[in-house]
């Protein structure tokens, strides 16, 4: 496989995954979703829950059950049509059930399930798997056939990007613990599930499906901030495809998660330093923009950012300088262009 082109095996694995994810509950369709992979969880009396929610709502989530109740590494939604192949994404499964208060025995199989997935491939899923991504390849894609130039990022924007992430993540998180407390009961139903809100998946999945999802609710201060703000961050993420390369995978929480994985993962990126020539075909060919391929001179080469998209050991010139691992294994390498 020295010789593969990598990028002629991904883009038909990210469709692949796409329709799975999207259409998998139609693909896999029952007369009866019985049974679950995982125990189910169910919301509490009183709870607010995404299926409670009146059709039109912005959080209104049909009750159709996925064909695997579990919540894999990606940006698997809750709003896809018909319940999808998956249940959510990790950052619902943790704000529903930090609101729902539910004892952790109930929610410990769906969390292991995505640190094992998590641990084994760390974010092969956002570069391989995850739809948003997807999406914003397409829209990269469309972006080259324009002959429009990407931004460069600075170091501190990419500082400024990684805080976004993390006040998503723990904003989200944090606010979804305070309100299970009674006495912030009423304000549950307006703060349910905030990164949710405003996620651009939930405005996105359903079209897919052939479903308007809930493009405005003005019923209230709160549906109506959130309205808005989803918005917003929707042009965020058409933006950041189309003037820079992967930006939204630097502010996505679900990847923030993903990334505490990839140091320690049994897929690893290698490189033989005394191969290198530091000709910086690594670090161009990038999509997350890291330089440290060409720059580190050990072996081991994962960081938390790399989506493990393969770009830098498909352009290394360099005969075996750079290779992939899983358990040590090689999968495939760089080989010297002719």
């Amino acid at each position: 496989m020295s010789r593969l082109r990598i990028t002629l095996l991904r883009r038909p694995t990210q469709l692949v995954f796409f329709v799975l994810i999207i259409y998998g509950a139609l693909i896999f369709k029952q007369e009866q979703h019985t049974g679950s992979v995982l125990p189910a969880i169910e919301p509490p009396e009183g709870m607010p829950s995404t299926s409670r929610f009146e059709k039109g709502t912005i959080l209104w989530a049909s009750d159709d059950p996925p064909v695997i109740d579990t919540y894999p590494p990606s940006a698997t939604c809750r709003f896809n049509p018909k319940g999808g192949l998956f249940k959510a994404c990790i950052v619902h499964m943790v704000s529903e059930n930090l609101t729902w208060r539910t004892n952790i025995a109930y929610i410990l199989p769906g969390v292991l399930v995505f640190i094992i997935a998590s641990f084994l491939v760390g974010r092969w899923w956002c570069g391989w798997a995850c739809p948003l991504g997807t999406i914003g390849d397409l829209l990269t894609y469309a972006r080259k056939m324009l002959s429009l130039h990407y931004i460069e990022l600075t170091i501190r924007t990419r500082r400024v990007l990684k805080g976004t992430s993390h006040f998503l993540l723990w904003g989200g998180w944090g606010t979804s613990w305070l309100i299970g407390f009674e006495s912030l009961k009423k304000f549950r139903c307006h703060l349910f599930l905030p990164y949710c809100q405003v996620c651009p998946a939930r405005l996105l999945c359903p079209l897919f499906g052939l479903t308007a999802p809930s493009w405005r609710d003005f019923s209230n201060v709160f549906t109506s901030t959130f309205t808005i703000l989803a918005w917003a961050t929707l042009a965020i993420f058409l933006a950041a495809f189309v003037v820079g390369r992967r930006l939204w995978c630097r502010i996505c929480p679900i990847g923030l998660v993903t990334s505490w994985f990839n140091r320690g993962s049994p897929l690893q990126l290698k490189k033989d330093p005394g191969q290198c020539n530091r000709c910086g075909s690594c670090a161009d060919s990038c999509p997350m923009a890291n330089t440290h391929v060409r720059d580190e001179k050990k072996e081991d080469l994962n960081h938390p950012d790399c989506i493990f998209c393969l770009r830098c050991v498909e352009q290394c010139p360099r005969d075996r300088c750079l290779s992939l691992k899983f358990f040590g294994k090689r999968l495939l390498h760089s080989s010297l262009k002719t």
